[in-house]
């Protein structure tokens, strides 16, 4: 069998449940594939794009949602004066009609490509678990609080699991401020607080519009990877590399 050959084989058997072609993912996102064949793009060209139209009707939410408290933007926020939705929604609302019919629990391949573009992850998983793409990307890139701290995410995958995840963040932060201990531990301690109020925060608002409850486990998982931190991750982190250690090389 040729080069040409393999490479095509392997861009054909990446799922073991589902058919699918690399050649379907082009652009960095996540892509849901459902036991009925129905797909979900969630790449961030996509999001963009779908939420303007989203975000120009704003009949798609009823007034009395608007102005529920537990619908308001967080305290701490420098724009919760406006009479407006929380940024922090802006990637989930265009995809409630698409996603909401969904439970936790529900299975999916999910296929994300990372921004290099040369990465795959494949994984058979719930929804919620899929979902921490979006979970991240809401409270890191669009929530006005959450936006400072994108690069402790810097290089995680979102199909990872939550001690992983906070494994990588604290190594993140440990680069960030040049191994300074107590600036490290000052600043995942910010961290870790105003993550835990935004995360919470965006669990009440969308239990004021969410049918399933996907979309909401999806930022509790994301906010437990979070309490990770809080724990000793320096001790977490000796006992993972002296496990690694006992298993030898790869």
């Amino acid at each position: 069998m040729s080069l040409g050959q393999i490479i095509a084989k392997i861009k054909h058997v990446i799922s073991g449940n589902v058919n699918l072609s690399l050649d379907d993912f082009k652009d960095e996102g996540l892509y849901l594939i459902f036991p009925d064949a129905s797909r979900v793009i969630l790449t961030r060209n996509n999001i963009e794009k779908v939420t303007k139209k989203y975000w120009d009707n704003p009949e798609k939410i009823p007034s009395k949602v608007k102005e529920a408290v537990e619908f308001q933007r967080c305290p701490f926020c420098p724009l919760k004066e406006k009479k407006d939705f929380c940024d922090a929604l802006r990637p989930i609302l265009p995809f409630l009609d698409a996603i909401d019919k969904y439970a936790s629990f529900d299975k999916v391949t999910a296929v994300y490509r990372d921004d290099s573009k040369d990465l795959y992850y494949v994984a058979d998983t719930t929804v919620q678990q899929a979902l921490k793409f979006i979970s991240i990307m809401s409270l890191m890139r669009y929530c006005q609080i959450g936006r400072q701290y994108w690069k402790y995410y810097f290089g995680i995958e979102p199909l990872t699991g939550g001690q992983e995840i906070a494994k990588m963040m604290y190594l993140n932060a440990f680069f960030l401020y040049n191994g300074n201990m107590e600036v490290v531990k000052k600043a995942i301690a910010t961290f870790c607080e105003q993550t835990q109020i935004t995360s919470s925060n965006q669990v009440k608002r969308l239990n004021l519009i969410c049918k399933h409850d996907a979309f909401i486990n999806s930022f509790v998982n994301t906010q437990v990877a979070t309490m990770f931190l809080s724990v000793d991750m320096e001790n977490v982190l000796s006992k993972a590399f002296d496990e690694h250690e006992k298993k030898g090389p790869l």
